[in-house]
C-alpha cells in the first residue's frame, strides 16, 4: 500500500508488540528500519529474524531509562544510514498503581522513558530532519492520556499526556521546515501483556467495536502518518481505540 524505499525510520520499542508491529510494516514497505529495545541480545534476535524475510534492519541497542542515551541512539542510526526519515516514539514503561502509593522515585522513572526520552529523541531527530526540509515523527500516546489513566496509574496517564503536548508544540514548531509531527492514541491492543485478561474483564470495557485492536491496527495508522498519504496532517492525536473515547 506504501513505498518507503530509501528511507530511513527508527522505531524504539520495537522488539515487541506494537513497535514490533510497525518496524515490521515498514521494513515490509521497502524501508531501512531501526530495531530498538534495552537487551542487545533481544535486539539482535529480532533483526537475524526480520533479516531472513528480506527486510533491511539496523540493530539499534539503547536504555532509554537514562534519557541522554535518546540522543546517541538516534545519531548512530542517522550515521549507520546515512539520514533519518522518520521517527517513532513507541518505547514506554508503566505499572499500575495507586496514586496513594506512588513514590516519587517511580514517578520520575515512568517520565524518563515515556516522556523525556521521546522529547529527547524527537530533539535529535528533528535536528537532522532540518537539514532536508522533510521529515515525519508519531508519537504513540494512550487513551490515558486524555482521562484518568485507570488501568495503568496516574504517572503513565501524566507522561503520555505530556508527550501529547510534546507532540503540538514540535508540531507547530517544525511545519515550517516541512517537518511533520502527530500522536496517535491506542486503546486496549492485544499484546503480550493484555492476553492474560480475562474475559469478563474485557467485556466491562464496553469498547464499541466489540475487542481489542491488533498491533498491526496501530501500526496501519502510523505507517498512514509517515506517509505522503498525509502529507497535509500535522499537530492531530489519532485515537485507535475501537470508539471507545467518543
Amino acid at each position: 500500500m506504501y513505498d518507503f524505499s530509501n528511507k530511513a525510520y527508527l522505531v524504539t520499542g520495537s522488539t515487541r508488540g506494537i513497535g514490533r508491529a510497525i518496524a515490521e510494516a515498514l521494513a515490509s514497505a521497502g524501508a531501512t528500519v531501526g530495531i530498538h529495545g534495552r537487551s542487545d541480545e533481544k535486539v539482535h534476535c529480532v533483526c537475524d529474524e526480520l533479516s531472513k524475510s528480506g527486510k533491511h534492519v539496523i540493530p539499534s541497542p539503547a536504555d532509554l531509562s537514562d534519557p541522554e542515551s535518546a540522543a546517541d541512539l538516534v545519531r548512530k542510526f542517522a550515521r549507520v544510514t546515512g539520514h533519518i526519515n522518520g521517527l517513532v516514539n513507541n518505547a514506554g514503561a508503566g505499572k499500575a498503581a495507586s496514586f496513594r502509593a506512588m513514590s516519587l522515585e517511580k514517578w520520575r522513572a515512568t517520565f524518563s522513558i515515556n516522556l523525556e526520552a521521546a522529547m529527547v529523541a524527537s530533539r535529535e531527530a528533528y535536528a537532522i530532519m532540518r537539514g532536508k526540509n522533510a521529515g515525519g515523527i508519531v508519537n504513540i500516546a494512550s487513551l490515558a492520556a486524555h482521562g484518568p489513566g485507570k488501568w495503568m496509574g496516574a504517572d503513565y496517564a501524566a507522561s503520555k499526556a505530556g508527550l501529547v503536548s510534546i507532540t503540538q508544540s514540535l508540531a507547530f514548531e517544525a511545519a515550517r521546515f516541512g517537518i511533520r509531527v502527530n500522536a496517535v492514541s491506542p486503546g486496549m491492543v492485544e499484546t503480550d501483556m493484555t492476553v492474560i485478561l480475562p474475559e469478563e474483564n474485557r467485556k466491562s470495557l464496553n469498547i464499541p467495536l466489540g475487542r481489542f485492536a491488533s498491533p498491526q491496527e496501530i501500526a496501519s495508522v502510523v505507517l498512514f502518518l509517515l506517509s505522503d498519504a498525509s502529507a497535509y496532517i500535522t499537530g492531530q492525536v489519532l485515537h485507535v481505540d475501537g470508539g471507545l473515547w467518543m
